[in-house]
Formats: structure tokens, sequence, C-alpha cells
């Protein structure tokens, strides 16, 4: 089943120019995801030539056999195929997958929108005029997880998940660790998924400064009330419980 981090994990900092003309648009990166991700094929852009067709003419298109239709008001999923009309972000156009939220930010995969490669960027929702999301879609989550009504009060067997944006305090590069106050300490940077190009790039090198995450679900084995911190199991660590979000209570 296709997840959006999947997709991102395959595509970041890769470049596609499908059709051969132009070089590495923002169009090839969104027809290379629905050809090989979304169960769907290219889109023509026949009326204007720029990706806003994609929403001109989705009654005629074939976008709406595997895409379904959402509000342009609707909360966005990690996933979701959006595109704005010619306006301030993209004079032309442009399409991209939405990536998340940090605040008021918002953050997008896509190509042609600052290099010709695949890379996830900060860009205002502002001119969007249209959102489609993949009917094949399972959601955002890498792991899916049956929650059991999670109160937040992080007992043994307790499910929890890191938060997506985690700062890189401290870099250690001969033991290829990664510092982070609210975790508690250092860990594997081989773990860590940057998600956000706060360092200068996207790129899976990490740098003071830059943001990730530790994706999956993680379990809760030991709990230390005093210090406010639990043993994961998965980890083999312990680590503050401030930033985790419990997604299926313990027994």
């Amino acid at each position: 089943m296709t997840t959006y981090q999947q997709i991102k994990n395959e595509t970041l900092n890769h470049s596609y120019d499908i059709d051969g003309a132009y070089g590495a648009q923002c169009w090839d990166f969104a027809c290379h995801v629905f050809e090989h991700y979304y169960g769907g094929h290219r889109i023509s852009c026949t009326a204007t030539g720029y990706v806003q067709d994609f929403v001109n003419q989705k009654n005629t298109n074939g976008i709406l056999t595997f895409m379904n239709e959402i509000s342009t008001s609707a909360a966005l999923q990690p996933g979701d195929v959006v595109v704005w009309g010619p306006c301030a972000t993209a004079p032309y156009s442009h399409v991209a997958l939405f990536d998340s939220t940090n605040g008021s930010t918002n953050y997008f995969l896509g190509q042609n929108q600052g290099a010709t490669k695949v890379t996830v960027n900060a860009l205002s929702k502002s001119g969007i005029i249209g959102v489609f999301r993949a009917k094949n879609m399972s959601g955002g989550s890498s792991q899916p997880v049956t929650p059991s009504t999670p109160d937040q009060i992080l007992t043994v067997g307790s499910k929890v998940t890191f938060p997506r944006y985690l700062t890189a305090e401290q870099i250690d590069i001969p033991n290829n660790s990664v510092y982070n106050s609210r975790i508690g300490g250092w860990i594997s940077a081989a773990v860590c998924t940057e998600t956000s190009s706060a360092d200068g790039a996207c790129d899976q090198i990490l740098n003071v400064g830059a943001q990730f995450t530790i994706e999956g679900t993680f379990t809760v084995s030991q709990v230390n009330v005093a210090s406010d911190t639990v043993y994961l199991q998965e980890l083999g660590m312990w680590i503050k419980a401030e930033p985790l979000t419990e997604v299926a209570d313990g027994q």
C-alpha cells in the first residue's frame, strides 16, 4: 500500500524529465508519481500548456479516474497533489505534493521549485486552485497504527511517535550522532529523517540547525516518572517523554 513517506524517500533529490522536453519540470515529477505510485497516468495540459490544466480540464483529462478532488479549504494530508494557478508563488502555475506544516509554514515536495530536482520547500498556499487526493493512498504514516484511546499519559505498552520537526543542535561526525535537547541527548543519525531544508537543503545530510524526525511507531517498555523519561524498545534507549505523542494506549 502506497504511503507518502515511501514516495518521499524514493524521489527526494532525484530529477525527472519523463517526456524529454523542457528539462525537469514540476509536471514531470507529478506524472511520475501518478504512474508509479497513484495507479494513474500522465495528464496532458492541452489548454494552456501549464499544470493549471490539471484543474481546468479535470472533467476530461482523466485525473479523476485515480484521484479524488477535495476542497482547497480542507486540511491537507501528506501526499495530496496541490495545484497553483498563475500567482506570486508560481507565475505560470505549479504542482507539488503536500509534505507537512510547521506552525504557519507549509512544506511541499516538488520539482522545479528552486532546483531542477525533487526538493522540500516552504510555499505559500495563496494561489492554490485545486487539490487532489489519490484513491489508493493510505495516508502519511509509514506504519499504520490501530489506536486504543490514547490519553497522552505514557505507560508500559504505550505506542508513541516523534514530532515532525526536531532540531539538530550538535553533530558528532565521527560517531554519526545528532544531539537534541528535547529528546534528552544524542541519537544515531542513521535513524533520523531530515524533514525540511532548514540547514540549506533537505538532502538527508544533517548539519547543525537541520530539522529531522524519527520515523515509525515505538513501544514504551519502561517508565521513569522521576526523570520523565521512557525507554523505547525498538531504539533501545531512554527518551524524554515531553516531545512524544501517544497514538495507542498502554495496558
